[in-house]
């Protein structure tokens, strides 16, 4: 019999789904909703030592694309404290205090820490992603670095993790910045502390969506000017499924990954890329929490249809079949065309780059093999899904 539940170190995890840190996980209101729809965990909205700038909650969403917030209000220690210690009242779930400290200063860091774990903390996840605080002098001091800056240092990640390890008793993990030029430097740095485990993708630094009309402005409500900010969404899955693999080939860490994630079989790709936990975010603010119980239903289903009894019976799978492009088995297969799906909508013949279909007398689609270069991106464009691609290998070009 499948199950979704996991035992990762001290932690018992209901379901690989957790709420990511961030506007759904700063009241213990939210948190229980989340708890009462099926979520396995949660990281609480990020606390720092103090409130470093003026935060305004800003965001702005194309549905099905993306999500933009150049800006929030973080937790002072007196916040973040309560929120956990309140929320730990209030739910059941494990829970991950998302902590930033005062730049490289163990001091500091070790004191957020240990103010998590008395207040009731299961866990910390420390922050080395967040991009809003990166472009401000004054959230560390002169001189410092914060957020996304510091996670373009692996030696000082490393040196953090490692102090604030020592310095508590429950499991660390560094959530990791995206924006690291070479995030597998950070991932093996860290994998030589004794922390227990890595969350990988976070946010992207991004520029914000400007109103063409008028002469580049700002699109988002309530503001009027721009900042650089967080991008997250659908446009950064397969991105984030890369930093996911790459870490577990390089790693043997314990994954928390995703980004992009807006349905069940998303959470599967990303566990079969190597996570353990899958952390979600823009499709519940758009969505609402009650996606988490429908993911979790598909999750389960295709589990036991598929004869996976448990979340580390599938973590890793797709890494076998992951190789350099210079060792990829090309096979020249021709499409195949279900003449009962098609109805001839021609989408497959605007394609620019191939000049294989066409139309015969009766509005078929017809493919010429002697001019078609096997790409398949006929199949992926086709929106009933009539074009298809078998899986045997063959080199013999013959007639459709």
């Amino acid at each position: 019999m499948s199950t979704i539940a996991q035992q990762i170190g001290p932690l018992k995890i209901s379901s690989p789904i957790m709420v990511a840190s961030g506007p759904l996980s700063d009241s213990p209101d939210l948190i229980r909703r989340a708890e009462d729809c099926g979520a396995g965990c949660v990281s609480t909205k990020l606390t720092m030592l103090t409130q470093p700038v003026q935060g305004y909650r800003r965001m702005y969403a194309v549905r099905g694309m993306y999500s933009f917030n150049p800006s929030d209000r973080r937790n002072c220690l007196e916040q973040g404290t309560e929120l956990v210690y309140n929320t730990k009242k209030a739910t059941t779930l494990p829970v991950f205090a998302n902590i930033a400290g005062p730049g490289d200063d163990l001091e500091g860091w070790c004191r957020l820490a240990r103010s998590m774990e008395e207040a009731g903390a299961d866990a910390l996840e420390l922050n080395f992603v967040c991009p809003n605080m990166a472009f401000s002098r004054e959230a560390c001091g002169e001189g410092q670095l914060a957020g996304a800056q510091i996670g373009q240092h692996p030696e000082i990640i490393s040196r953090i993790a490692a102090a604030v390890k020592a310095h508590v008793g429950i499991p660390v993990w560094v959530k990791a910045t995206a924006n690291n030029v070479n995030h597998l430097n950070t991932a093996r740095a860290l994998a030589k502390t004794d922390i227990d485990g890595i969350v990988v993708m976070g946010t992207q630094i991004a520029v914000p969506p400007i109103d063409i009309y008028q002469g580049g402005r700002t699109c988002m409500p309530n503001l009027g000017n721009n900042a650089l900010g967080g991008l997250v969404g659908p446009v950064n899955r397969l991105y984030a499924n890369r930093l996911i693999a790459n870490t577990a080939m390089n790693t043997a860490l314990r994954i928390a990954g995703g980004g992009g994630i807006t349905e069940w079989a998303h959470v599967v790709e990303a566990i079969m890329f190597g996570a353990s936990i899958t952390p979600m975010c823009t499709k519940l603010l758009w969505d609402g929490f009650e996606v988490i119980r429908k993911m979790n239903q598909g999750l389960l289903r295709f589990m036991e249809e598929q004869g996976y009894e448990t979340i580390d019976a599938m973590r890793g799978l797709a890494l076998r079949h992951l190789v350099a492009p210079d060792r990829l088995e090309a096979y020249d297969v021709p499409p195949h065309f279900d003449r009962e799906r098609c109805v001839g909508c021609g989408a497959c013949l605007r394609i620019a780059s191939c000049t294989a279909l066409s139309f015969d007398k009766e509005q078929n689609v017809q493919v010429d093999v002697d001019k078609c270069v096997f790409c398949g991106l006929c199949g992926s464009l086709c929106p009933r899904r009539a074009i298809s691609f078998p899986r045997e290998k063959t080199t013999q070009k013959g007639a459709v």
